[in-house]
């Protein structure tokens, strides 16, 4: 049994804001850019934990993981050390539960 699953790229992105703000693909491309320019540096800030809230959309944070050593490599069963890194998580936002809630049930 298979899944379908839709896949949106920026360029579809893009189509949808110069839809919906009346303005041209150009246009719309540097605002995603810029937008995605400061995500970007905010999730890369030095701070041990980031968090960037949206109203009605949701949360990313970013937090910093430790160093673990409890790992193996599957085809020579040796311990693999997995060094600290960052991670973001989405949390969507209420609106989005509700929305997708309702979807589910139509």
């Amino acid at each position: 049994m298979s899944i379908k699953s839709t896949t949106y790229t920026k360029k579809d992105i893009i189509r949808k804001m110069s839809y919906k703000v009346n303005i041209n693909d150009d246009e719309s491309r540097i605002l995603i850019d810029c937008l995605m320019e400061i995500f970007t540096e905010m999730f890369l800030a030095p701070n041990d934990t980031t968090r960037i809230e949206l109203r009605d959309f949701g949360v990313f944070k970013v937090y910093k993981t430790k160093q673990r050593t409890n790992a193996r490599n599957p085809l020579t069963k040796e311990e693999v050390t997995i060094p600290p890194r960052k991670r973001i998580v989405f949390k969507p936002g209420k609106k989005i539960q509700k929305s997708l809630k309702e979807e589910v049930r139509n």
